[in-house]
């Protein structure tokens, strides 16, 4: 097992998966999210919004590097009398089947390598749901590793080839600097010029 699932592992050990609500992008933005079909929630952790996606509908895929996370979530969804996929895998190594999910969640996990796999993965149409932490954040927790951060607007720029359906930046609560984004993938790609 490697030093980061190791750390992850120890985080989740002591942690309730009850006691996290989803993530508030998700409940108050449900609108534009799609109407069932196969979802990826990437970096899932205890599983809070890949189990209110299936209680939505949506057949879920959860991805973590934690195995203590991903058993957690499992134990969590089956108390709940929802089906989930919980996968322990190092998102570095994984590689996304293209075409695959109507609706692509990742929620506090930035990897800049990640983004054209996520685009790739969507079906024509598919929605992303993505929240981060911006620089602005080390304000707040100025140990945080700035390679793990946000610059100002760069949150939008990475998902262009998207059709933006909503984008904030700014401080949440004040305690976190997030950007948050919520794009589809058009149904054809763009003429050529």
């Amino acid at each position: 097992m490697s030093d980061v699932a190791q750390k992850w592992d120890q985080r989740y050990r002591d942690q309730d998966p009850e006691a996290a609500p989803p993530a508030e992008i998700l409940c108050s933005h449900h609108h534009l999210l799609p109407r069932g079909g196969k979802a990826l929630d990437l970096a899932m952790g205890l599983g809070r919004n890949a189990i209110y996606l299936a209680t939505l509908g949506f057949e879920v895929t959860g991805i973590d590097i934690s195995p203590v996370a991903v058993q957690k979530a499992g134990e969590l969804a089956a108390r709940r009398g929802v089906p989930l996929t919980a996968l322990v895998a190092d998102l570095e190594q994984y590689q996304i089947p293209p075409a695959s999910y109507v609706l692509i969640v990742d929620i506090a996990y930035l990897q800049h390598s990640l983004i054209p796999q996520i685009i790739a993965a969507l079906k024509p149409g598919g929605i992303v749901v993505f929240e981060t932490f911006t620089i602005e954040h080390l304000r707040f927790k100025p140990d945080f590793n700035p390679d793990y951060l946000l610059q100002p607007g760069e949150l939008a720029n990475l998902f262009r080839s998207l059709i933006p359906r909503y984008y904030w930046e700014g401080i949440q609560d004040n305690r976190r600097a997030v950007a948050t984004f919520i794009g589809q993938k058009p149904w054809r790609p763009p003429a050529s010029p």
